[in-house]
């Protein structure tokens, strides 16, 4: 469980994130829910330990101590912005990956299509195409906690639908996901409230 108590971030620009307090129980899947300049990526940066707060405190099944050093093993974390190998064909990449991760998984590798683009060039794919590479790179590993920083960016409603029925699978497997999503209208059908700025 993480807990996240009066959590404030300022920058030169201004505040952030103003006060906020929450608990992600384990074994979750949670979302945090927002427009763009929200301060979702700020926070989901301090969960995963690449940013500290400017003010309040961050718990780990309820311990504040070294917080950082007890999570680290156990975070994947996906950025919004994250750059694969633009040369590499994806079959190549996906055998690199694999050899430095000791771990494949064929069943997601299917779920995600992934077949379809082995030979072409990461250079070469669409934003939905690359942003399912990602998501495969995220979700092929044995790592507790996983944090994904807009994972839906450049999928329709009905790929959206896919990726959420697999990120449930996963969840089933005992992982935990945290996500940060923009997409207000859907997050509101799946009966999501909107975390403000302000919280």
């Amino acid at each position: 469980m993480i807990t996240l108590k009066n959590i404030s971030k300022s920058y030169s620009g201004g505040c952030v994130l103003d006060n906020i307090s929450i608990t992600i129980p384990e074994k979750s899947i949670t979302g945090i829910i927002g427009p763009n300049g929200a301060g979702k990526s700020t926070l989901i940066k301090i969960i995963a330990g690449f940013e500290f707060a400017g003010s309040g405190s961050v718990l780990i099944n309820n311990r504040q101590s070294d917080y950082f050093n007890q999570i680290k093993d156990q975070i994947y974390y996906m950025p919004e912005q994250m750059s694969l190998y633009p040369d590499y064909f994806v079959d190549r990449f996906l055998e690199f990956y694999h050899g430095a991760m000791q771990y494949r998984d064929d069943e997601l590798s299917d779920l995600l299509s992934l077949k379809n683009i082995f030979d072409k060039k990461i250079s070469q794919l669409s934003k939905g195409w690359h942003q399912r590479l990602k998501l495969y790179t995220a979700l092929c590993n044995k790592k507790k906690i996983v944090i994904l920083d807009e994972p839906f960016e450049g999928f329709d409603p009905l790929q959206m639908k896919q990726i959420v029925n697999i990120i449930r699978s996963r969840n089933n497997k005992e992982q935990e996901f945290i996500l940060s999503i923009h997409q207000l209208s859907y997050a509101r059908k799946n009966g999501a409230k909107p975390l403000s700025r302000h919280s």
